[in-house]
């Protein structure tokens, strides 16, 4: 008996396959430029028992895997990078376990997606706060929290995806099965709090990139969802990078998201703008030219949100060229983005301005609020000076938007659309690789690495010797025969 057939014996014939029309539909994700491979195994399994039995069978064979949940990674992260590769598809894993109204937790296989999670919580009046990546209609909880996540909603009140997760199950290398959280006492019925029983080994597989083991399960904190909300939208034609920065910093004097009930707040600069405007993506934007604010805050009181909304307002208007709005038809895009539920389509249109045979190669960084329009223009600059490059490329670079997260810090949506064009791709990967350099180098973070940003961290030297060199020990720890996600980290 062969890998093949001892697989099959773990899920059966109709979730396991071998055959290229199958196997095809796994070899890239959003990616355009990295190369399409196919692995030479995808199976489904639909438990943690099938997923440990699987590791052992992959083990056994020396056989590298790689877990995918929506599909959804923007930089080689849910991709073979390898022919050998057996795929683990773990969408079949999208049971809710359990919702705990009582001390407001939802537990979750991780193949379930963060939108039908979400239509099952507003049901009975709670969210996940975060609402899931920028892909929320599709990825999953375990991609979510494997990236870090941000971007589809909710960021500036609840942080990070990963943030908001209290227990997990993880299903490491060697097929052994762990719990994390409060049920690391085998005395606690329910998951409730992250941090408890001594150091947090949690946040190892939290924002890993799926190179630490295969995420499971997971309880997330939820939360009631507040029957008010209003938003505005606001026009800035002069030194739109600081006077948004202004507006931020200012916001978060008078209390963000504790007092002011801020649900989220985006900027998008006047490369982005420009082009919605000149697609008509957004036909109520007219013909502005300068950047674009626009801001959430929720309340469970009228009076309450009225006074906030006033507050937030009176802020916004000192550094503003103008209010678009109030409505929809003036321009005021926040009643759809929250109240219709187009958290996650917000920038999707942005994808169409690059025509069929163009797709985003993107460099998302977190950087300080403090800091942001200084790493902007330094972006502009870098793009001035690829100007020829690009275009022979046929690449563009540019940053979509700014999204702020909780506290001190923001993620800057930037990068190239490119050509798929085979000729191209080496020249645009290389292109793409600098850009992250620039933005790792200028003080930036980043969260969701995949493929190209996790190789771009080591060969560029952006690791310290000493936590990479310990980061190598605890994969050679829960992954003893490198086999989960092999390549990513250069691993």
């Amino acid at each position: 008996m062969g890998l093949y057939d001892e697989l099959v014996k773990i899920v059966g014939n109709k979730y396991c396959s071998d055959k290229d029309f199958i196997c095809v539909a796994y070899s890239r994700g959003l990616d355009p430029c990295l190369p399409e491979i196919i692995p030479q195994i995808a199976i489904r399994p639909e438990s943690t028992e099938q997923v440990a039995e699987i590791i052992k069978v992959a083990n056994k064979y020396n056989t590298p895997i790689l877990p995918r949940g929506g599909g959804c990674g923007l930089m080689g992260g849910s991709k073979p990078i390898s022919k050998d590769t057996l795929l683990i598809d773990l969408t079949r894993m999208d049971k809710i376990i359990d919702i705990d109204e009582e001390n407001h937790t939802v537990t979750v296989q991780c193949g379930i997606n963060w939108s039908r999670l979400n239509a099952v919580l507003f049901d009975k009046g709670f969210y996940t706060g975060n609402m899931g990546p920028g892909s929320g209609l599709n990825a999953s909880i375990g991609g979510g929290l494997s990236h870090h996540s941000g971007g589809g909603g909710g960021c500036a009140k609840y942080g990070k995806c990963s943030e908001n997760c209290i227990g997990l199950e993880v299903v490491l290398g060697t097929g052994e099965v762990i719990r994390l959280g409060s049920q690391e006492n085998r005395y606690v019925e329910k998951p409730f709090v992250r941090l408890a029983l001594g150091p947090d080994l949690m946040g190892i597989f939290l924002g890993d990139n799926g190179i630490m083991g295969i995420k499971t399960m997971a309880t997330m904190k939820i939360y009631p969802k507040p029957p008010y909300f209003s938003g505005k939208t606001f026009y800035i034609k002069e030194q739109t990078y600081e006077n948004a920065q202004k507006i931020v910093l200012e916001m978060k004097k008078k209390g963000w998201s504790r007092e002011l009930g801020i649900y989220d707040f985006f900027f998008t600069p006047p490369p982005a703008v420009m082009g919605i405007t000149t697609d008509k993506l957004i036909e109520t934007w007219g013909e502005i030219k300068g950047g674009v604010i626009f801001y959430v805050t929720e309340a469970f009181d009228e009076k309450v949100l009225e006074r906030n909304s006033e507050i937030l307002a009176s802020i916004a208007e000192k550094y503003s060229t103008r209010e678009l709005g109030p409505s929809a038809n003036e321009g005021n895009i926040t009643d759809w983005y929250y109240g219709e539920q187009g958290h996650w389509q917000v920038y999707h249109p942005l994808f169409s301005i690059c025509g069929p045979n163009y797709f985003a190669c993107t460099t998302e960084v977190i950087v300080p609020v403090s800091r942001f329009p200084e790493i902007l223009y330094k972006l502009d600059k870098w793009e001035e000076e690829k100007y020829e490059e690009l275009l022979d490329a046929e690449a563009e670079a540019g940053t979509s938007h700014i999204v702020m997260l909780n506290h001190n810090s923001c993620y800057i949506g930037s990068g190239l659309t490119a050509t798929t064009d085979e000729d191209l791709k080496e020249e645009v990967i290389r292109l793409w690789k600098e850009q992250f350099e620039l933005l790792l180098k200028a003080g930036g973070v980043i969260y969701m690495c995949g493929q190209i940003g996790s190789q771009v961290l080591v060969d560029s030297r952006i690791y310290d010797d000493r936590f990479y060199n310990f980061l190598k020990k605890v994969k050679n720890l829960v992954d003893p025969n490198n086999i989960i996600s092999s390549g990513k980290f250069r691993f």
